[in-house]
């Protein structure tokens, strides 16, 4: 069984962002929000978790510093 471990936690729409940037780096990535504002908060506590497979995660950590890095 393939475990999971949080990249990172952050706006919903920049979570997929980064999903889909480490899926199109053929990594295995997921998001789950479990907290649900009923006022549209989406940080804190309501923020969407970027979560990959344990033994991708030194690989999404270097996507990822690359995204934070550049200028899109």
């Amino acid at each position: 069984m393939v475990q999971f471990r949080e990249l990172m936690r952050g706006p919903n729409a920049l979570a997929r962002i980064v999903q889909g940037a480490l899926e199109a780096e053929g990594l295995r990535a997921t998001v789950d929000r479990e907290a649900r504002s009923p006022f549209g908060l989406d940080s804190g506590w309501f923020a969407t978790r970027v979560l990959v497979a344990e033994s991708d995660l030194e690989r999404a950590r270097e996507v990822l510093a690359e995204i934070e890095a550049s200028d899109v």
